[in-house]
């Protein structure tokens, strides 16, 4: 028997040719898995430990204030792993989520909206659910809105991108 693990080169179960790839998600495809981390460069070393190793960091430009927001984006298994670190002024949806104790901790699912019919129907959804948007807006890149999930523990982000933000997640280092 060998000390070295090999990972299977196929796919051990098929899904159903019928499985939507948004089934569970309110009809949006989820594409990320986000999480807060005290340090940028911390968080990457500890998903390097896990396979993760190529991530591409986003150019923000200064904030006021004094706040800071790091970014760095992966893709790995068809899915997008997110690292944030944030702190200071207008910080607070994701630099207040650490707890006491914690480096790393997981923040949100993200789901690519395609288009403004379904950013229009997100919106009617959550107004008909009740729910709020927390934080969203529109960098130019991409429009965003950010929604409590508390039942779950973490956010929801809808993810709407221009085709500037659909290039820039298309050259997101690979895993």
């Amino acid at each position: 028997m060998s000390d070295t693990f090999t990972a299977p080169k196929k796919t051990l179960v098929e899904r159903p040719a019928t499985f939507p790839t948004a089934a569970g998600s309110q009809g949006f495809e989820t594409f990320q898995h986000a999480y807060v981390v005290r340090d940028l460069d911390a968080g990457i070393e500890t998903f390097a430990k896990y396979g993760v190793k190529n991530f591409t960091r986003l150019p923000l430009p200064p904030m006021e204030g004094g706040a800071v927001m790091k970014i760095a984006l992966a893709w790995t298994a068809g899915q997008m792993i997110e690292l944030i670190e944030a702190r200071g002024p207008g910080m607070e949806l994701h630099g207040t989520w650490l707890r006491e104790g914690e480096d790393i901790r997981f923040h949100h699912f993200g789901y690519f909206i395609e288009d403004d019919d379904q950013w229009n129907a997100l919106h009617a959804l959550l107004e008909q659910e009740g729910r709020q948007v927390v934080m969203g807006g529109d960098t130019g890149v991409v429009r965003f809105a950010y929604v409590e999930a508390p039942e779950l523990g973490h956010y929801l982000e809808y993810v709407y991108p221009s085709a500037e933000g659909k290039a820039l997640f298309e050259s997101v280092s690979a895993n």
